[in-house]
């Protein structure tokens, strides 16, 4: 049994899996203080019949990923109130007395992408999610790309769409591209009476879409997060991409935008099977044995994707992780 907890601003989802990485428990826990945040998930874990055998976590940022550094483990400088300095890997390991690996929430997600979704079978893969942030990793030869520190694609620089005033909604950069196309910030434009608070987000993203294209040249960049339940925004997005690549690529292959910039089909549930791939990894350095594939079915229990999506927006059909007691469909 391996344990995995996505650590979000918001909630913690936090769950068991067995050796085929088909979930036996799993709990939403809400994100209050570190300390009885962290109790809480250490209580799921220590409250079965059944031991884990390792840990892993996909953590909100910007969280330290240096394992050289004093804080590897902890949450960085950040407006969640009282989690700057959260020691999150190290809490978690001492309390449960298990191997325990961590990283950012969307470096698992990417991982997930990589093995599980539209990354199957290439070389480098970026994921982002567009929800009340925007976050992003590349996933290339095998592991997660970062320099010092870990990708945050939400805070890049954008060129301001013409007749735009919106200031932005970062408390740091005002209009970078998470202040000015995140949930956060379509909700604000909503609040100042925007009436068509949308119509930009596209080509913002599309700018995303441009510089990954020139910087990691992936083979697909697959968006997740609950923004992209809008009906259309994938292909509005494609569009946008198209216009700002202007034919310009350094590959002579042929590439479908539509294979290129893709909807994710493990919707929210990406970064917690990220986070059991952790688990796995921990494992097999211990000689243990990893699982290379779960299974997946078709939405959950009630026939719908797992998480909480916006409401009025429509939905690809997605494949969710299994879970005990659920019929494998091909």
């Amino acid at each position: 049994m391996i344990g995995a907890v996505e650590a979000g601003g918001t909630k913690f989802r936090v769950a068991v899996f067995d050796d085929g990485l088909v979930i036996t428990d799993e709990a939403r826990i809400d994100t209050t203080a570190p300390d009885a945040t962290l109790s809480a998930v250490a209580d799921f874990f220590r409250g079965r019949p059944e031991t884990i055998d390792a840990l892993g976590v996909a953590c909100f940022g910007p969280v330290d990923l240096d394992p050289s550094s004093d804080s590897f483990g902890s949450i960085l400088a950040t407006p969640k109130p009282g989690w700057s300095g959260a020691p999150v890997l190290g809490t978690l390991r001492d309390a449960l007395d298990v191997p325990a690996g961590i990283d950012s929430d969307v470096g698992a997600a990417a991982m997930a992408e990589a093995a599980f979704g539209t990354g199957v079978g290439q070389t480098t893969v970026s994921y982002v999610t567009v929800g009340t942030g925007i976050g992003g990793a590349v996933y290339a030869d095998g592991r997660v790309h970062r320099g010092h520190g870990h990708s945050e694609f939400g805070h890049i620089p954008i060129d301001r769409a013409a007749g735009d005033e919106f200031p932005g909604a970062c408390p740091y950069h005002g209009d970078c591209l998470e202040g000015m196309a995140s949930g956060a910030a379509i909700a604000r434009r909503k609040d100042v009476g925007d009436e068509d608070p949308y119509r930009h987000i596209p080509d913002y993203l599309a700018q995303l879409v441009q510089t990954l294209t020139y910087t990691f040249a992936p083979d697909v960049i697959s968006f997740g997060g609950g923004v992209f339940h809008r009906e259309g925004l994938i292909d509005q997005v494609r569009a946008a991409a198209i216009d700002r690549i202007s034919g310009y690529t350094t590959t002579a292959r042929p590439v479908s935008m539509d294979d290129y910039v893709a909807r994710s089909p493990l919707d929210q549930d990406a970064g917690l099977l990220g986070a059991g791939l952790i688990a796995t990894t921990l494992i097999a350095a211990e000689g243990g044995e990893r699982t290379e594939r779960p299974p997946f079915t078709r939405g959950t229990d009630d026939g719908s994707p797992s998480g909480e999506p916006e409401s009025g927006g429509s939905q690809p059909t997605t494949r969710d992780v299994t879970r005990s007691g659920e019929a494998v469909q091909p």
